[in-house]
């Protein structure tokens, strides 16, 4: 009978562990796809085929820098590169828009179907080494595009290129969400100490 009720109480914290990670709307975020040899880089003219968004380019080149270092892989961006990707929203709510950079750079998030900016300025300006984590309300069933620049040469205080990692869109999970899962782990504690008792 412990085991059990351990059994299910493993599986419910699993289940709290995947709830609080909310899928990513952000199709390869990590830029882990496709993969590259340490240490190494590549140029594409877009980073498509894995689901129905795709990274594009809006630089004057025309095309996307991966890097991998230490098996890590990154987008590098030159002075003035800039880059995007698209997804849609089924359920309206609060997201967290996420990211790591390295560099002098901006963000913005523009909604495709009442073609205004999310992101206030539009463009969010960041600069130096860190992350990035900002709560955006989205409509569900609107289609949104999330870009990417780096800073011009140029600019007091900024470099001219930026890297950019692990860039997430997902939804904020709801209070009422934990308070079920509490009071379920609550109940298994209950259930386990009146076996105990007997």
């Amino acid at each position: 009978m412990h085991k059990t009720l351990t059994s299910i109480a493993a599986a419910l914290l699993l289940t709290l562990g995947t709830g609080a990670h909310a899928q990513n709307l952000v199709v390869n975020g990590d830029f882990e796809l496709p993969a590259l040899a340490t240490d190494s880089f590549n140029t594409y003219t877009n980073l498509g085929g894995y689901g129905a968004t795709t990274w594009g380019s809006d630089s004057t080149s025309g095309t996307l820098k991966i890097v991998d270092v230490a098996d890590n892989q990154f987008m590098a961006f030159g002075g003035g590169d800039s880059a995007y990707t698209a997804f849609g929203v089924s359920t309206g709510g609060a997201y967290t828009l996420s990211f790591d950079y390295e560099g002098s750079g901006f963000w913005a998030l523009f909604n495709q179907d009442t073609t205004s900016f999310v992101s206030t300025g539009p463009l969010v300006q960041f600069n130096g080494t860190g992350s990035e984590s900002t709560v955006l309300n989205l409509n569900g069933g609107d289609n949104y595009k999330l870009y990417f620049g780096s800073a011009g040469a140029g600019l007091p205080g900024m470099t001219s290129g930026m890297h950019l990692d692990n860039v997430s869109v997902s939804a904020v999970p709801e209070p009422e969400t934990y308070a079920m899962l509490v009071a379920g782990l609550g109940m298994l504690g209950f259930m386990g100490r009146r076996r105990q008792q007997r």
